[in-house]
């Protein structure tokens, strides 16, 4: 295939092409092989369009490139570096993150988006998949294969036009109309799908998913995780805003918005045969929220914490009983909340 290279696994494939771990046989050393075929390609003359562009917005956020060619098989390849770690899409596996996770990551994202914007690089395809995560835990963006350069001829784009429409902004019609506004649309989708988990997005076409996310029914702002906070909501549902001056104005506000973000607790949801129950981890003490019905057709919330999951003791006061379903609902809401803002300990 090249003399440079022995390709050890294939790690991915997509709209363009594959991605392969492979020995870079001069280095000594492991590196990722982006590899496209010319038919993916309308000018072959302009693939290269996404290594210079990588190289252009070098940063400690951005994947690096290493190097660029053509194989013998005339496919066409960039070499960047290898992170065994993979993406944020491979460690989310569909489910909802830790909130302090989710920060930590928008924030890593943004500041490499920031300074591709700053470079004058559109991102355009801003998802889980594309936030690749370092070996100290870092968010690095990735794969700028539909990133455009501010003031491109869209005639010379080096691969065809193409979208993710999960992610795309309700204004963006063709890349002509892609703009720091429509990524930072794409930012907030992201952590909308980082907080909740897929799960809680309706399995429908990318087609119907295009056409209600026109209408600012797609993603449902109203719906998320109960232990998401009120702060989160708002910053996430401003950066999906649909008219995009009421967005944030840049990734540098976006990401100064999530720095600000309070999250004291992180809890993992279980469903249970008669309701939900979310634990939590915290400064040697372990917290309990359960939600259940009971016989009547009525429901509780308990709320227990202690040394360890085995020592908890039921904290009266903030325990419900015999209620509607929607008032438990509400307790259950307003109590995960306030421990994820350190209100409650």
């Amino acid at each position: 295939m090249a003399a440079g290279f022995d390709f050890l696994e294939r790690l991915g494939a997509g709209h363009f092409g594959e991605v392969w771990l492979a020995m870079d046989t001069g280095l000594n050393a492991e590196c990722a092989v982006k590899l496209i075929h010319p038919a993916k390609v309308p000018n072959p003359r302009n693939f290269f369009q996404e290594a210079q562009l990588l190289k252009a917005a070098e940063h400690p956020n951005v994947v690096r490139v290493y190097e660029t060619g053509k194989m013998d098989d005339g496919r066409l390849y960039v070499a960047m570096e290898y992170l065994p770690k993979r993406s944020v899409e491979d460690e989310a596996k569909g489910a909802c993150m830790l909130l302090t996770r989710v920060k930590r990551l928008a924030i890593d994202a943004l500041r490499g988006l920031e300074h591709a914007h700053s470079r004058g690089v559109i991102h355009r395809d801003i998802k889980p998949a594309n936030i690749l995560v370092g070996n100290l835990g870092e968010g690095k963006l990735s794969d700028f294969g539909l990133a455009i350069p501010a003031g491109l001829d869209l005639k010379s784009l080096a691969v065809k036009d193409y979208a993710y429409a999960l992610h795309l902004a309700p204004e963006v019609n063709s890349a002509k109309d892609c703009t720091v506004l429509s990524d930072v649309y794409g930012c907030g989708v992201t952590l909308y799908r980082l907080v909740n988990g897929d799960t809680i997005l309706p399995a429908i076409a990318p087609d119907e998913a295009r056409a209600l996310a026109r209408l600012g029914q797609f993603p449902d702002r109203s719906k998320y995780r109960d232990f998401v906070p009120r702060p989160f909501r708002l910053v996430i549902n401003k950066a999906m805003d649909m008219e995009p001056t009421r967005r944030f104005q840049s990734a540098s506000e976006m990401r100064h918005a999530i720095e600000k973000l309070k999250t004291e607790k992180n809890w993992t949801e279980k469903v249970l045969m008669d309701g939900t129950e979310w634990t939590c981890g915290w400064n040697k003490r372990c917290y309990q929220v359960v939600r259940r019905s009971i016989p009547g057709g009525r429901w509780e919330v308990v709320v227990r914490k202690g040394p360890s999951r085995k020592a908890l003791r039921r904290v009266s006061a903030l325990c419900l009983s015999g209620v509607g379903k929607t008032e438990a609902a509400q307790h259950s809401r307003r109590v995960l909340q306030d421990f994820v803002l350190g209100r409650l300990e």
